[in-house]
């Protein structure tokens, strides 16, 4: 018998009706995709028919349109991110659709590979995973699958932690957490120099801003970046020569 809209299930029953772990709906109300579930007692909470709903439609967005947390968090909100024009939105989807097909071309054959899995081979900690997901370089559950940009992101964090950037020496993930601050910011240029703009293209101009124009803009922040690097470097090197002591014959 199907229950009623204001009906109430334990955890246990949420796990089974969904499919999703425990874990899972836990880390999806902190993250505030999920509503608060009613408190009878301290130690038990109830859900209703809402989070089976939702919980429904982030698996939706997760697996068939490959959205992050952040933007689902969004849509479940009603909340957009910024306000676009019809002919607009028909460009966007374009891209979109784009990206998609190539997302899922670059993925490996088979079912993609479950966030505990890669951190188990990695070696990544709970705490790394954490920290990850608070500057957003993941947002996959443990145990959900994990789209091609993330397996990148935790192995990339694997070899710079590989590296010596480790907890031995007081590093971890947060401790870049300028990177996401770094994206958010260019993404807001882009989108200023790009928004109205975008309904002017054609499919071979959308291709172009894509696969062109973005990784061109892109590898002009990382030669600045290492050209700023470079300079420092050069100046401590001169800095170090001036200040080393020349020996008495």
């Amino acid at each position: 018998m199907s229950a009623s809209k204001n009906s109430v299930y334990r955890i246990a029953e949420v796990v089974r009706r969904s499919g999703f772990t425990k874990e899972t709906i836990h880390y999806y109300l902190r993250e505030g995709l999920l509503p608060p579930p009613q408190k009878p007692t301290r130690n038990s909470a109830l859900y209703s028919e809402e989070h089976l709903h939702r919980l429904r439609m982030i698996r939706s967005m997760r697996e068939e349109h490959l959205l992050p947390l952040k933007a689902i968090k969004c849509l479940l909100a009603d909340q957009p991110l910024q306000e676009f024009s019809a002919a607009q939105f028909a460009t966007l989807q374009a891209l979109r659709q784009r990206k998609l097909n190539e997302l899922r071309l670059r993925g490996p054959g088979g079912k993609p590979g479950l966030t505990r899995d890669l951190a188990l081979e990695l070696g990544l900690t709970v705490a790394e995973l954490q920290e990850l997901r608070e500057i957003q370089l993941l947002t996959a559950a443990d145990d959900e699958a994990l789209d091609a940009d993330e397996v990148e992101c935790l192995r990339l964090w694997a070899l710079v932690r590989d590296a010596g950037i480790n907890a031995e020496k007081g590093f971890s993930p947060r401790d870049i957490r300028y990177i996401d601050q770094s994206a958010k910011f260019l993404f807001e240029q882009e989108l200023a120099l790009f928004k109205d703009r975008l309904h002017q293209l054609r499919p071979a101009e959308i291709d172009s801003l894509l696969h062109i124009v973005l990784p061109a803009i892109h590898r002009l922040v990382v030669i600045r970046h290492e050209r700023m690097i470079s300079a420092l470097l050069e100046v401590y090197g001169a800095s170090s020569v001036r200040t080393i002591p020349t020996r008495q014959e």
